[in-house]
């Protein structure tokens, strides 16, 4: 089982789409750090209520790791290191939603290495359109989740992502929220749970 770590937003789904788009057979577990004290996704600011209701949406088994709050680089890779370790018939591939950041590639290839654990960023270098036209083709909705302050005369949380939102933004906001300018929720459409 190679494991997803999933914000429940674009860029999980996103990750997910293209690398079962390579890796078919392969199966993947969901992974996802929240705030123990609030049981809040830290910048995508959804509940862990929602990411297990798109766990069971998505029909993938869902690992969660609690996390104290503005918590330091080794305390969230030991907390990550033993929750990956515990998980039964994982692999050691990681699965990032990261695209353009290439400190933070570099940062997660060097520290889960010396954990023991291959990284694979299935969206790394894609273009927006490229994203942005799998995002209109899928099942489900894309909406604002969480806006940085500096932003918020412009985008507003509740807002639906899609090429109009993307027109309309200024030219200092990343498309894709790269800078974390914006964070996003997937909402599966026709699906119970």
């Amino acid at each position: 089982m190679d494991i997803l770590f999933w914000s429940g937003g674009k860029d999980s789904y996103l990750s997910y789409h293209f690398y079962k788009k390579i890796n078919p057979r392969r199966c993947i577990g969901l992974l996802t750090t929240f705030n123990e004290g609030s049981d809040i996704i830290p910048h995508q600011e959804l509940s862990i209520k929602t990411i297990k209701k798109q766990s069971r949406q998505l029909n993938l088994p869902l690992f969660t790791v609690p996390l104290p709050p503005k918590c330091p680089n080794e305390v969230y890779l030991e907390k990550v290191g033993n929750a990956i370790r515990s998980i039964p018939k994982r692999s050691a591939r990681l699965i990032f939603g990261d695209r353009l950041a290439p400190e933070i590639i570099n940062w997660r290839e060097k520290n889960f290495a010396e954990l023991g654990f291959d990284c694979f960023f299935p969206i790394q270098d894609k273009s927006v359109d490229e994203l942005l036209a799998v995002l209109e083709d899928a099942p489900v909705k894309v909406r604002i989740s969480a806006v940085r302050e500096p932003f918020k005369s412009s985008i507003k949380v509740g807002q639906r992502y899609n090429g109009n939102f993307i027109k309309e933004l200024p030219d200092e906001v990343d498309p894709m929220g790269e800078q974390g300018e914006f964070h996003t929720e997937i909402i599966f459409e026709n699906k119970a749970g």
